[in-house]
């Protein structure tokens, strides 16, 4: 058994449920491993990324910059794909399907006859920095174009290396964490998020001029999600430019129809309040 997997295996043993697991995870990182096998990546300035949050019964519309934003109140934040509970990280897909997927996956329990979302297309200033957790394999597989590239350097490296005995044990525990980035998680088992959440901070810590994660999409695996520091928002690295809200028919728990798309008259970046 490599040192990996006896890494592995004791990761694996860990009982998520258990109120000390993140500090458990977070000590089996820093003994074992010094080293974490990361491929940097960029995201272009121009691009946009789709973030949408669920809108319940009780609201009418999101009515500041923040509400399209990482959840302005870390008291209610919970733990997720990259953050610790209370820790504030900005979600966003490429594209809206891949945002809308993701959001109605997470609250398909909670709605009845239809669902509202407000959806928020946010716009890069900055070229950001951003360490890529995904699989090659399964990039292609589901002909993931946008990321065909950064599959293909990941290989090349890989083949490059291969005789190395380190190197070998990086890419071992790097398809590890791609794998538990492309698990799906359902409501009420958010505990399941403590590995990759670990892995994330653990990637700040090492790599800390990083903006970012990018992963692939669980819902939509022939796109990607990124996950950002919430400093990128705060310095306007990214900025809202477009912001609606949308209204779905729900045929059942995986179909939605479209019924109604209400945009924003205005975003005001004086007051950081979206006019309807």
């Amino acid at each position: 058994m490599s040192n990996i997997d006896h890494i592995i295996k004791k990761i694996e043993a860990v009982d998520l449920k258990d109120e000390k697991a993140i500090e458990i995870l977070e000590n089996i990182l820093s003994s074992n491993i010094n080293k974490l096998p990361i491929f940097l990546t960029s995201f272009a300035v121009g691009k946009s990324l789709i973030r949408t949050r669920f809108l319940s019964d009780k609201e009418d519309f999101h009515h500041s910059i923040a509400d399209f934003s990482y959840n302005p109140n870390p008291m209610y934040v919970k733990i997720g794909r990259v953050n610790y509970c209370e820790q504030q990280i900005f979600y966003g897909s490429r594209f809206r399907a891949t945002s809308l997927g993701e959001i109605r996956f997470i609250y398909a329990n909670k709605v009845n006859n239809k669902a509202r979302f407000s959806i928020g297309k946010w716009e890069v200033k900055r070229k950001l920095r951003l360490a890529a957790i995904i699989s090659p394999e399964l990039i292609n597989h589901h002909n993931a174009e946008e990321l065909f590239g950064l599959a293909e350097f990941i290989k090349e490296t890989e083949e490059k290396f291969i005789n190395k005995e380190e190197f070998k044990e990086y890419i071992e525990i790097y398809k590890y964490i791609a794998k538990k980035f492309t698990e799906p998680i359902q409501e009420n088992e958010e505990y399941k998020y403590k590995i990759t959440a670990v892995f994330s901070n653990f990637i700040f810590s090492k790599f800390k001029d990083i903006d970012g994660i990018i992963y692939q999409s669980v819902q939509y695996p022939v796109h990607f999600n990124i996950a950002l520091k919430k400093n990128v928002i705060d310095l306007n690295q990214i900025q809202l430019t477009n912001a609606s809200k949308q209204t779905f028919a729900i045929e059942n728990k995986i179909h939605f129809k479209e019924q109604e798309t209400i945009e924003a008259s205005k975003i005001d970046y004086v007051t950081n309040l979206i006019n309807w």
